[in-house]
This record gives structure tokens, sequence and C-alpha cells, in this order.
């Protein structure tokens, strides 16, 4: 087993491996899609479930303005991007949204934590049996719709930007070996 860093900002001292979940709850906008379409379709695309990443976008209804707003209309226009160029020309790899994800080493993990994450989390050594890494400066880029299509093409071949930050996708069972303290 390939050992990486993973960043979690949710409390996991309980817990001893990442898994993919069926996470319950199904949500509806009436006249558009029913509770019951919800579920279907993320079954019919995610039979496996999906990871804690995948929850977030893939349950929490976005809220443009109040104090819900737990990410920007850009995220979720890169996810969606991003999930539908897989879907179409790279279905081989896994799901962003069916894995967790990890650095390649100490330092990237330290430097996440404190630059993305505003010194919030901990740091925990994992360990996974498959995996795959993706330059994470890709998925924080913005621009028209075909520069995002490039851009997730990119992404999924596995180029690099100008200035990579290399995350591992790691496929799920992924083993939580130790809490790092540095």
């Amino acid at each position: 087993m390939k050992e990486f860093y993973h960043v979690s900002r949710a409390d996991i001292a309980e817990i001893n491996q990442f898994n993919l979940q069926h996470f319950p709850g199904y949500i509806e906008t009436e006249g558009f899609f029913s509770a019951q379409e919800f579920k279907d379709f993320k079954i019919t695309n995610y039979p496996n479930g999906i990871s804690k990443h995948g929850e977030f976008y893939l349950h929490n209804p976005f809220r443009p303005t109040g104090p819900n707003l737990a990410f920007t209309p850009n995220e979720l226009l890169l996810e969606t991007t991003f999930e539908l160029i897989r879907q179409l020309k790279f279905n081989n790899r896994k799901s962003r949204f069916e894995i967790t994800f990890g650095c390649l080493n100490l330092d990237d993990a330290i430097k996440l934590k404190t630059e993305d994450f505003g010194g919030d989390g901990e740091i925990y050594k994992v360990s996974c049996e498959k995996h795959s890494i993706a330059d994470m400066n890709l998925v924080r880029q913005a621009g028209s719709i075909i520069g995002l299509q490039v851009i997730a093409e990119k992404y999924w071949n596995g180029e690099a930007s100008p200035s990579p930050f290399w995350e591992v996708l790691m496929e799920n069972p992924v083993n939580i070996l130790e809490k790092i303290q540095y």
C-alpha cells in the first residue's frame, strides 16, 4: 500500500478508514425534480456510494446568498464541468465525488492546511491500494465554458498547470494510519 497525507477538517479520531457511503437524504425542487428522481440519479451514477466530498457537492443545495453560502458559484460550475468531462471522456477514472483527497508528502499537507484551510484541520498519514494524481490548481481556474472543458481534460489527463499543486485522488477504502504532530 502506498502512503500519503490527508488534511481533515472533520473530527475523524474515531474512525480508521474512509469508505464510500450511501448518504441519506434526498432533496427535491418542486416542479423540477422529485426526491425519488434525485435518489435514482445518484444511485445510477454512483452505485457504490460517494465520499464526504461527494456528499458536500451532491447533497447540499446551492444558495447564492445568505448565511448558508458554503461555496461559490465557481466551485459548483467547476465541479460540474470536471465531472461531466470525466463521464464523457475519462469514465475509467473515479469521480472526484467517489475519492478521498490526499497530498503526496507532509510539506504539501502543511501547505494545504495553512494556505487553503486557514490553519484549520488535522493532518493524518493514510494509505490506499489505488490512486492517481492531478493538479489541484487546474480545479481552481475559472473562465469560459470551452476553457473550463480544456482545463478539465488536462486535469483528468494528469497534465500540469504553470504552477502545479499535486493532489492524490485515493480510491476508497483509505486506511487512516496515524495523526501527524508537527
